[in-house]
């Protein structure tokens, strides 16, 4: 049947292709590895049910809902026990699938999922390594059909025909635990980084509000807009450019929430974007004002010397007298969003305009608590990185 030839994002484009076998694996089909269950489940009016879905990119199964059987409108459910594996038959080319939590034994789903357990000589676990694979990816979106995207089906009876590699029981438990290990050390890591971000956001808002003081440091922080303290767009590409002049261009899409992307294109001016028009030096910030909600900012080091920004972006070159750090760390505060988000027109395309960059307010103190200030957040962000 015909289909939409846009791949998921969560799926490479291309026919599935095998790898060769590791030495002492099995060249099988999972239905030798796999049971399909139907614990059907006789939905009574008064009783209670949590029901289950299974989130895009292996995100896990978790709880979406809980109802009394006369509020659920599909009658055909199933239970699900823990240490099932879990497809979606509707969302599997996005990579929703996953092996049931302890807290989740006993949920219901509906004929829309696939409810699988291990054979003898199957380790189920095992599934979530495999289900990480591009060659598992591609076989679940071949084995779909439909028209489009977001309305394919999976077929458990066509996925069954391909063949995986399979390695023996005791090297299945070995990869599993080992990469269970692993997870919990990324989700620790990533507690981690959660946290100290929201200490960076904390001490953010006690000094650039001016609720604490460095030592040496007093009275009120002064207001002031944006071109008292910045040069705004003083730097861009005239008529008389060497139409053989090459660069690279930092568009829209390259830069996002104080980062600026590792690959750049390469252009020559005669070829270029008609939007590739601003110079950028070091200690510049970037300021999108096309899709301004997206946070695109970004500070310029060396490495962006001279690269050409899009016109979508305000460069912002600090005064004599302002520190550019301090400035570059206030944009990430809600004093600024909020100021930019009241300040968007279009829907389709928001913006701002370019000349409501100028008139932006920020509170600062004198310029020499301003380079102190930066640096402590500059640090903050070394121990976050």
């Amino acid at each position: 049947m015909a289909r939409d030839s846009k791949y998921p994002v969560s799926v490479k484009a291309g026919k599935p292709t095998l790898s060769s076998r590791p030495h002492g694996w099995h060249l099988i089909s999972l239905e030798k590895c796999l049971n399909v269950e139907n614990r059907k489940v006789d939905v009574l009016d008064d009783q209670e049910y949590d029901l289950v879905t299974v989130k895009r990119s292996r995100g896990g199964v978790v709880r979406r809902e809980h109802l009394k059987g006369k509020d659920i409108s599909v009658k055909s459910q199933f239970y699900i026990h823990e240490g099932d594996f879990l497809i979606s038959k509707r969302q599997i080319v996005h990579g929703a699938c996953g092996i049931v939590p302890k807290k989740l034994s006993g949920s219901i789903v509906s004929n829309e999922y696939c409810v699988m357990t291990g054979k003898p000589g199957f380790h189920l676990p095992y599934m979530e390594f495999l289900s990480e694979t591009l060659y598992f990816q591609q076989t679940c979106f071949h084995s779909s059909i439909g028209v489009h995207i977001e309305k394919m089906i999976f077929k458990v009876e066509n996925w069954f025909k391909w063949l995986f590699n399979i390695p023996p029981i005791s090297e299945q438990k070995k990869i599993a635990k080992i990469l269970s290990t692993w997870d919990k050390a990324i989700t620790t890591t990533e507690q981690l980084l959660a946290n100290s971000q929201q200490q960076k956001k904390a001490l953010m808002q006690q000094l650039l509000t001016g609720k604490k003081r460095l030592n040496g440091y007093s009275g009120a922080f002064k207001r002031y807009h944006f071109s008292d303290l910045l040069k705004i767009d003083s730097k861009s590409l005239g008529t008389k450019t060497d139409p053989d002049f090459e660069f690279d261009y930092i568009s829209l899409s390259d830069v996002e929430l104080g980062k600026i992307g590792s690959v750049l294109e390469h252009h020559v001016y005669k070829n270029a974007p008609s939007r590739a028009r601003r110079i950028v030096k070091a200690g510049d910030i970037l300021l999108s004002t096309v899709r301004p909600n997206l946070q695109g900012f970004a500070k310029i080091s060396n490495p962006h010397e001279n690269c050409i920004a899009s016109t979508g972006f305000s460069v912002l070159t600090p005064k004599k007298g302002t520190c550019g750090d301090y400035i570059y760390h206030y944009l990430f505060s809600a004093h600024i969003t909020g100021q930019i988000n009241s300040l968007v027109v279009g829907t389709n395309y928001p913006a701002i305009n370019s000349s409501d960059v100028s008139g932006l307010c920020i509170y600062c103190p004198c310029y020499d608590e301003q380079v102190k200030i930066a640096a402590i957040l500059n640090n903050s962000d070394a121990t976050i990185i």
